[in-house]
């Protein structure tokens, strides 16, 4: 188990990649919505990435509060 542990990242990055994958799919909104570009097989393709990317997020975050459990 020890070795699972050093290769899970902690809950700060496991929230910085949340956090930048919500971003991402913000400015990827933004460039659809506001400036009109068509919704190309790309952008859906980003789009579905960063879902991805935010689950994944999500579920290392998960792991790493149950591993490290609650602080004191």
């Amino acid at each position: 188990m020890s070795a699972l542990r050093k290769n899970l990242p902690t809950k700060g990055q496991a929230v910085f990649m949340a956090v930048m994958s919500l971003l991402w799919m913000a400015s990827s909104a933004v460039a659809v919505l506001v400036e009109g570009r068509p919704a190309t097989l790309f952008f859906w393709l980003v789009m579905a990435m960063n879902i991805v990317l935010f689950g994944v997020s999500v579920w290392l975050y998960r792991k790493a509060a149950k591993i490290s459990g609650p602080s004191r």
